[in-house]
């Protein structure tokens, strides 16, 4: 197999979820959402920190979300307001329209890939129809993650 590009650019995919175990009716989106928006910055900080010769910073742009004013909140307490100060975080994240943005447009694209890897790793009988992705992408996404992982 060739090099992909996502090696070719220096990159790598990161991704963050939380498999959702609750009842449909007692499920709450935007608090998953949240969470596992918290968890990545968590994670992405603490990449930012690893002993690789250098310190890096990051800013985190998101997608449109009705939510958005409570997790420009929860972000801005992540930076300030805990034991462990998430301090490569430059500011706030702030939000733009994805049509408008290749970048946020990819990051689609692979989020929509992941969640289907992520379904057919948490129960592989309930959606063999996301066999496809495993055999033709798992690979190639778990080559190029980094601090990646659907808590169960």
């Amino acid at each position: 197999m060739g090099e992909d590009k996502i090696e070719t650019l220096r990159g790598f995919v990161f991704y963050v979820g939380i498999r959702k175990t609750a009842a449909p009716d007692a499920h709450s989106p935007n608090q998953l959402y949240e969470r596992v928006f918290l968890e990545a910055i968590k994670r992405i900080n603490d990449f930012c920190v690893e002993d690789r010769g250098r310190r890096d910073n990051f800013i985190v742009i998101l997608d449109e979300h009705d939510q958005r004013s409570a997790l420009v909140t929860a972000a801005g307490r992540s930076m300030y307001g805990t034991a462990e100060p998430r301090r490569h975080l430059i500011e706030p994240p702030f939000h733009v329209e994805s049509h408008r943005y290749q970048t946020l447009q990819a990051a689609d694209w692979i989020a929509g890939l992941v969640g289907r890897l992520g379904a057919i790793w948490a129960d592989p009988t309930a959606y063999p129809e996301n066999e496809v992705f495993r055999r033709y992408f798992e690979h190639r996404v778990n080559h190029v993650s980094r601090r990646s992982g659907i808590r169960t």
